[in-house]
């Protein structure tokens, strides 16, 4: 394969030929391990902005023709390698389009990038949010197009009010990547007594359980921050959150004062470099073999693991080790990333979420 010539700035198209001259691909030159981020074979198109644009598009129409309806209006608009545009992401925020670059190669097309978003009906303004080490490695954000952000957003999840804050939030905001695990888990909470959601930053799966019948639900997280804005997801809602439990409290170290009906135990990544690996199979072993006991007999645990450099199997392994000493376990469900987070099939780094129903067996 003949050289592409890189020595320019990141974003410059370029196509990639074999060693007859005939075109394999193209893409965009890019700083650190990737050198090019292919997005199309065989030639480069005319006109780049166009195809951009018409990209874009076509991701934003799928999304609609998928989750559209008046019950909900946040999602992801463009999932990386998964819509065929490497390194780039867009979360929709009702008319709010939130934009992180995860390469340095899509900074020069930014004003393509937000011509192509505003020009999408359901968007009116475009948010950049910063915070990618090898991209900007600064913190907050910047307006790209209309008006300003607020802080704090609500926005609409199968019929569930939640907050998003663009500027400081997780991610772009929240966690979307698990609205339908929190669809699941109000189905499961019907008739459920005791509820709790560790891990729980603003409570998006607690208000979930209420919602769907928990009677009393436990919210517990580290930040004082997060779980003031959970107590907030449940004024939202119409819940009364002093008839609900809000703990500030590690995690892996946190027990039940009583056996639990349903327990979601949905972590941060914890391996963010190969070298991690190991300790997050042990770290994951070890907090459900902590936490096993507190379910109850016929009791739920929801669990749910968004560290990529462990793969499913494993994660599965080690959660069943964990277990084990607690009692006879089935597992009822397993899932993945939904609709609005694809993944290109060749691209196995991008599937990264993984969640399984648990239900802890009585004694025989």
């Amino acid at each position: 394969m003949r050289e592409p010539g890189l020595d320019g700035p990141p974003g410059a198209l370029v196509e990639l030929v074999d060693r007859r001259d005939q075109p394999l691909c193209w893409g965009l030159t890019d700083e650190g391990v990737i050198a090019v981020r292919v997005l199309g074979h065989g030639t480069a198109p005319a006109s780049f902005d166009a195809w951009l644009k018409g990209r874009i598009t076509a991701a934003a129409r799928l999304r609609r023709a998928l989750l559209g309806g008046d019950d909900t209006d946040a999602w992801r608009l463009v999932c990386g390698e998964g819509d065929g545009l490497s390194g780039l992401i867009v979360d929709r925020y009702g008319a709010l389009a939130v934009l992180r670059l995860y390469g340095e190669a899509w900074a020069p097309h930014l004003d393509a990038i937000v011509g192509a978003l505003v020009a999408l009906p359901e968007i009116t303004s475009v948010y950049q949010r910063f915070g990618v080490k090898r991209v900007d490695d600064r913190e907050g954000g910047l307006a790209l197009a209309g008006a300003e952000p607020d802080d704090l957003l609500v926005v609409r999840e199968h019929g569930m009010k939640m907050i998003v804050r663009p500027k400081s939030g997780q991610k772009t905001g929240m966690f979307l990547d698990q609205r339908e695990h929190r669809a699941l888990v109000r189905k499961l909470s019907r008739g459920r007594d005791r509820a709790a959601n560790l891990f729980g930053y603003t409570g998006g799966f607690s208000i979930a359980a209420v919602l769907g019948g928990a009677r009393r639900v436990v919210t517990v997280d580290q930040a004082p921050a997060a779980l003031a804005d959970a107590r907030e997801v449940f004024r939202l809602n119409g819940v009364d959150p002093d008839r609900h439990g809000f703990e500030q409290a590690d995690a892996f170290a946190w027990r039940s004062a009583a056996p639990l009906d349903l327990l979601v135990v949905d972590p941060p990544t914890l391996a963010r470099d190969k070298n991690a690996v190991a300790a997050a199979v042990s770290a994951y072993r070890n907090l459900h073999r902590a936490l096993g006991p507190s379910v109850a007999p016929d009791g739920l645990l929801v669990s749910a693991s968004c560290t990529a450099r462990v793969s499913a199997d494993r994660w599965l392994e080690a959660v069943a080790e964990g277990l084990g000493p607690t009692g006879p376990w089935s597992r009822l469900w397993s899932s993945t990333e939904p609709v609005d987070h694809p993944t290109d099939l060749v691209h196995v780094e991008g599937r990264y979420l993984k969640l399984a129903v648990l239900h802890r067996r009585p004694p025989a």
